[in-house]
């Protein structure tokens, strides 16, 4: 196949991609997954945070020698 057979089907194939993404970012029931991806980046310094505040705790009261 070459490129006449085919190329003018690229920008309706194209069209139909964009238009199928776009419905799929805008559905209701994908927001929780997009938000939690969204706020990955800070996840990290939160169990960051927590790791710390775990081992501060396990070292209080003990005195170490």
């Amino acid at each position: 196949m070459s490129y006449e057979v085919y190329g003018p089907f690229i920008p309706l194939i194209m069209l139909i991609t964009f238009i199928g993404l776009f419905i799929w970012v805008l559905l209701p029931q994908n927001k929780k997954p997009f938000d939690d991806a969204a706020n990955l980046p800070f996840a990290d310094e939160d169990e960051d945070e927590v790791q710390k505040n775990d081992n501060e705790r396990a070292h209080n009261g003990r005195d170490e020698k």
